[in-house]
């Protein structure tokens, strides 16, 4: 029954990254052009990609609430791993914690105040910094998210591979109790 439980924790926060990662790769469209190409050849890249967060600026309240639901979903996940107390879980989703914190600390800091420069500020110096302040913490929580995809999967082959271990123990000790049982009626 425990298997169970973990490998629900693990397909819940799975589920969680994988949103994330949806959530990003959407934005990679516009982040793309302010950290990797040469803005010389794309010049409408900075006054699309300003347009574009201007306007997630400007959604509805009830779908700025969708990423925590997301988080929600991950945080319950996380809890359910750590409630059962053992090494690996202390191990992978502890560690799969920082990076969360790491990412959402990365957002807190980084794209929240750009987004207000974006909006309220009429330098474009100022404003092409924010985007590329949005473009690279993107990035950074890009790589995060991967990590803690990374530990989960690393967790769910390490529970696998003691399962396994375990049950071909578990044969070997319940064959040689059964030897032993036949020899000591002989």
């Amino acid at each position: 029954m425990e298997e169970y439980h973990q490998k629900t924790k693990v397909a819940m926060i799975l589920c969680s990254c994988f949103f994330a990662f949806g959530t990003y790769w959407s934005d990679w469209a516009f982040d793309y052009y302010l950290l990797w190409a040469n803005p010389a050849d794309h010049p409408n890249a900075v006054a699309r990609a300003a347009v574009y967060y201007a306007t997630q600026t400007e959604v509805p309240n009830i779908l700025k609430y969708i990423p925590l639901v997301n988080l929600l979903i991950g945080a319950v996940g996380f809890s359910a791993g750590l409630a059962n107390m053992t090494d690996g879980n202390m191990l992978f989703d502890g560690a799969s914690i920082v990076l969360l914190l790491f990412g959402i600390s990365t957002y807190a800091t980084s794209v929240k105040p750009a987004l207000v420069t974006i909006t309220e500020s009429k330098d474009d110096d100022a404003v092409l910094a924010a985007l590329k302040n949005i473009a690279a913490a993107h990035f950074i929580i890009v790589l995060a998210v991967t990590g803690i995809v990374g530990l989960q999967l690393a967790h769910l082959f390490v529970m696998k591979k003691t399962e396994k271990s375990a049950r071909k123990e578990n044969k070997q000790q319940a064959a040689s109790e059964k030897g032993s049982s036949s020899k000591k009626k002989d």
